[in-house]
């Protein structure tokens, strides 16, 4: 009788696994947020001016290492999906958690106003 009771439950836990809902995608969990941005925002962090990216003017594809976003402009900048220039990777004031939406195709971009800290000079 125990063994029937047994092998129903996991027939009924097997049937009802196959439509239960995929659960949600977990944001990164980053100790720092890295994005690409004009290398010339270099010389304003240098001298202390607040570098703000603003996604409602641009969409800016964030990262959790520096060598991500690197990877991520040289390869767009070759396929002539970015163009062309001086891009240069910036650790921004924030976590994923605060900075980060994600869009339809799993990637991830700033989703409010952030500030550029500070940039990755060895890339």
């Amino acid at each position: 009788m125990r063994l029937t009771r047994l092998f129903l439950i996991v027939a009924l836990l097997a049937s009802c696994a196959g439509k239960a809902p995929l659960p949600a995608q977990e944001t990164p969990h980053c100790q720092d947020v890295y994005v690409f941005a004009p290398g010339n925002y270099i010389v304003d962090i240098a001298s202390g001016a607040e570098v703000v990216l603003d996604p409602g003017v641009q969409e800016f594809p964030l990262f959790c290492s520096p060598r991500e976003a690197r990877k991520y402009v040289d390869r767009e900048m070759a396929a002539g999906r970015v163009p062309e220039g001086d891009w240069r990777v910036y650790r921004l004031d924030g976590t994923f958690d605060d900075l980060a939406q994600m869009g339809d195709n799993g990637s991830y971009s700033l989703s409010r106003l952030a500030l550029a800290v500070d940039w990755v000079s060895d890339q």
